[in-house]
């Protein structure tokens, strides 16, 4: 036993803690004896625990009810008799506490919530906050890895991008939890009106039922009917292909897999892609097969970027192939190289005429080539807007294209890894 007994005053609840674990440094105390009990072992049933709340109050932080009842519980059960030996009455110090327990805020809510982000700019959000909840924060984990453009994270509260689709997600998880959630009104009243979608989806859920258009504007269906024409086996595909860009949420599932059942195996999976920008591999596929796919999606009039420094390798590579499904009067080169830069340059330019390629944009043009820095005016002013993007390699577009580029549905890169650049972010490529 210890040569004499420790001061009563210097001992607390969580003294014995840090004791026990031999983290104790006089760092919250002045009595000398206790920097000297040493030796101590914590029991392999709850060494961790008791380890993991010892660092917690040596770092300052304060015990909560339930910690404070654990610690009590665990140091009487399986470290009295050590404690014995050092000559600590233990049952009293455990009564004893050095900081005022720590309250939990244990609100459960879900809020529509205006919030600011780092640059000052407001962002229309629904967060929800609770305590943590191992078994439920996973939920919140795998909506948040799907979405992180959508989503930030600050003191317990969980924000996402205020839609339809978070306000089922949200309030599906909290129906997990047994405390019951305070959900705003307005909330609820979203809810509502998902479930019954999803009770009778046919009467809300706008989308392509028996070749018919239903739940979709008149004027979007002019517009299908007039690039797409009527819903039929032989077009149905199409429809699914440009399902975001439509709004179409719905189709008959055996008509589009009879729809679907001739398509090559790239137009397969390009149709299962999840956003607007695809890395075709180039280990995989050939250059002809992506573009076999473009044309089966009938992605036309296709825009096509070419890398100045590659430009007649390019060009002319895509010109031979191309020809198989458009003519070449349908076809425009909208830059020309400057011939000062070399060879290449000059090879460029006269392939262009050679081929009959400089020829004006309007609404025949199926195929336009422009260098992948500079969107050329004349393009602008016409007002051409192409169906589908391609361009060979995964390289960042020029800033001053940016926009351009990545507004559109249907952006294809070909090349054996996906870029940097496109690896995260909000401009991420999948790779096929």
């Amino acid at each position: 036993m210890h040569s004499r007994a420790i001061s009563k005053k210097a001992l607390n609840t969580e003294d014995c803690l840090e004791i026990a674990a031999g983290i104790s440094d006089l760092k919250h105390h002045t009595d000398p004896d206790i920097n000297v009990v040493q030796g101590f072992k914590l029991h392999k049933d709850n060494a961790n625990i008791m380890f993991s709340i010892a660092k917690q109050v040596f770092r300052g932080t304060a015990l909560t009810d339930k910690q404070y009842i654990l610690a009590k519980k665990l140091l009487l059960e399986y470290y009295q008799d050590q404690f014995e030996a050092h000559g600590i009455d233990l049952k009293e110090a455990v009564e004893k506490l050095r900081s005022p327990l720590r309250k939990i805020d244990s609100s459960h809510w879900i809020k529509r919530i205006n919030k600011k982000d780092k640059y000052g700019s407001e962002h229309d959000t629904i967060a929800i906050r609770f305590p943590f909840n191992k078994k439920v924060i996973k939920y919140i984990e795998e909506l948040k890895n799907s979405s992180d453009k959508e989503y930030s994270y600050e003191k317990h509260t969980h924000y996402f991008r205020y839609a339809e689709k978070y306000i089922w997600m949200l309030v599906n998880i909290a129906g997990k939890f047994e405390n019951k959630f305070d959900i705003d009104q307005e909330i609820l009243d979203v809810y509502k009106v998902l479930q019954g979608f999803q009770q009778s989806p046919h009467e809300y859920i706008p989308g392509i039922y028996n070749f018919d258009f239903k739940h979709l504007p008149n004027k979007a269906v002019d517009l299908f009917l007039t690039e797409v024409g009527q819903p039929n086996y032989q077009n149905l595909y199409m429809y699914y292909d440009r399902k975001d860009a439509y709004g179409i949420n719905h189709f008959d599932e055996v008509a589009l897999s009879k729809s679907r059942k001739d398509l090559s195996t790239l137009t397969n999976k390009v149709l299962e892609r999840t956003g607007n920008l695809i890395c075709v591999n180039s280990k995989t596929w050939q250059v002809s097969q992506v573009l076999e796919m473009i044309d089966e999606l009938k992605r036309y009039p296709l825009l096509v970027l070419l890398e100045p420094n590659k430009a007649y390798e390019e060009l002319s590579m895509m010109n031979s192939l191309l020809t198989n499904y458009v003519p070449r009067n349908e076809m425009s080169v909208m830059f020309r190289m400057d011939t000062k830069k070399g060879n290449n340059a000059i090879q460029f330019n006269r392939y262009v005429t050679t081929w009959g390629l400089n020829n004006s944009v309007d609404k025949n043009t199926r195929i336009v080539y422009i260098s992948n820095n500079k969107v050329p005016k004349p393009l602008l002013k016409k007002g051409f807007r192409p169906k589908g993007i391609f361009q060979i390699g995964s390289r960042k577009t020029a800033h001053n294209i940016n926009d351009y580029v990545h507004g559109h549905d249907f952006i294809v890169q070909y090349d054996e890894d996906v870029s940097p650049h496109y690896g995260y972010g909000y401009y991420k490529a999948e790779m096929i």
